[in-house]
């Protein structure tokens, strides 16, 4: 009964942050910057989006700030501990995602469109999207997909699993620009990438559960969006 009660009021948390991070607060921002986002001006549109997410990060942080604030403590007793941790798993996450996407992309002929939605966003917005996708990003996904399931699981490998499916799953779906059932069987192929994202989703659930502590998948994920970043640009400036 116990069990239950807990799983459930995990689950219902972890979505009161989902909704917070991936509607409300950018939707009610939204109102509130429209003519900023609207602008012709590229730093005024890029400097609007930038300040709804940093304010979307704010009102999420403030809402888990006792734990996020003694987990910051305990990162900085013992940083090596927990890195090597994060980063050990992070490495493990990178092979399978690696190998996965190399089978896949063969498979399909193509890279994900979730892969192809963030490099397009990348050079329409870099002011926006460079800090976004390196920092804020990388911290509201760990507290919402490992941080907030981590209340609904008593078990290292169903929470792994389930962090998983739902961070994979989440980048596969919010591909789809347009929720037609004509648009949606013409992704039904990206249903596969759900592999390489969630396996870094996998190994990076099981750095945080095995440490108690965000900073364990949040500095790794920062590390590996930085990596995939600076690999995009440098393609795109050599011409790739």
């Amino acid at each position: 009964m116990e069990k239950g009660k807990k799983f459930i009021k995990g689950i219902l948390f972890s979505v009161l942050l989902f909704v917070l991070y991936y509607f409300i607060c950018p939707n009610l921002l939204a109102m509130l910057f429209r003519n900023g986002l609207l602008s012709n001006n590229f730093w005024i549109q890029n400097l609007s989006f930038l300040t709804i997410y940093i304010l979307t990060l704010f009102i999420i942080l403030i809402i888990i700030r006792k734990d996020l604030v003694q987990q910051f403590k305990t990162f900085l007793k013992e940083p090596k501990k927990v890195l090597n941790k994060g980063f050990t798993y992070w490495v493990y996450g990178i092979i399978v995602m690696i190998a996965s996407n190399l089978i896949i992309t063969s498979i399909l002929g193509d890279i994900a469109v979730n892969e192809q939605s963030t490099r397009e966003i990348l050079f329409a917005t870099p002011i926006y999207a460079i800090p976004t996708i390196i920092f804020i990003g990388p911290f509201l996904e760990e507290i919402v997909f490992r941080y907030g399931f981590r209340k609904a699981f008593t078990k290292k490998i169903p929470y792994a699993l389930f962090c998983a499916i739902i961070f994979g799953g989440i980048h596969v779906v919010t591909a789809i620009d347009e929720w037609t059932i004509t648009n949606i069987i013409s992704h039904a192929s990206e249903i596969l990438f759900i592999v390489p994202y969630g396996s870094l989703g996998f190994f990076f659930a099981k750095a945080y559960y095995e440490t108690e502590n965000i900073f364990s998948s949040v500095i790794p994920h920062m590390l590996h969006n930085t990596l995939s970043v600076s690999l995009i640009l440098l393609m795109h400036f050599l011409g790739m």
